[in-house]
């Protein structure tokens, strides 16, 4: 997984329901705003990095957010079809904003909470945003961020009529799974427990 990333600090969640449009009034939403001044500082120091010129980070707008969640690679080994696969997400307390220029997603700012208050930890990430706003097509509704960190795969996740989906945005070698599809997540996390098995358990 490639990530060109600006850190400042790490680790920590925001409810699941993410809303249709940014709410200004969340303690995450708030953080990420109050950051914007700081990417545009970034944007004019190391615009390749953050993905945005000066210019175009100058009237730059936070996208709907995902909330994070993680999945680990012994809870995965143990993954069975029938199981509940949101037994297997761990929130992080992360929220990740695509930052948009004009209508293109361009960028975007992570927000933690390492110690009681939401901060800006990472700034650009922008090949991550871009995919995420590709396999969205524009989407809205609430959604999740969902990190398979050993296998360096991740999913968009999605409530349909009470069943979590997952949008993979990678090509996943081995599997049936392919960037953009989704399905249901307990058959997408069962085709990942052979690979989870597979894994020598050394950080990727």
């Amino acid at each position: 997984m490639r990530r060109i990333i600006l850190s400042l600090a790490l680790a920590a969640a925001m409810p699941l329901g993410a809303q249709q449009t940014v709410d200004r009034d969340t303690e995450p939403t708030r953080a990420a705003t109050t950051a914007l001044p700081t990417l545009r500082a970034l944007a004019e120091q190391a615009p390749e990095v953050v993905g945005l010129t000066a210019q175009e980070a100058a009237t730059a707008q936070l996208r709907p957010p995902l909330r994070v969640v993680f999945v680990s690679l012994d809870k995965l080994k143990t993954f069975h079809a029938g199981d509940d696969p949101r037994a297997l997400l761990v929130d992080v307390a992360t929220v990740f904003y695509p930052v948009a220029a004009g209508s293109e997603v361009r960028s975007s700012i992570t927000v933690k909470k390492p110690n009681g208050g939401w901060v800006a930890t990472e700034f650009g990430n922008q090949a991550l945003a871009k995919r995420i706003n590709e396999v969205r097509a524009g989407a809205t509704a609430a959604a999740l961020l969902v990190r398979v960190p050993a296998l360096n795969l991740d999913f968009v996740g999605t409530e349909s009529g009470g069943t979590l989906q997952l949008t993979s945005l990678f090509d996943v070698p081995g599997t049936d799974i392919r960037i953009g599809t989704t399905a249901d997540a307990r058959n997408v996390l069962a085709a990942l427990v052979p690979l989870a098995n597979a894994h020598n358990g050394l950080p990727t």
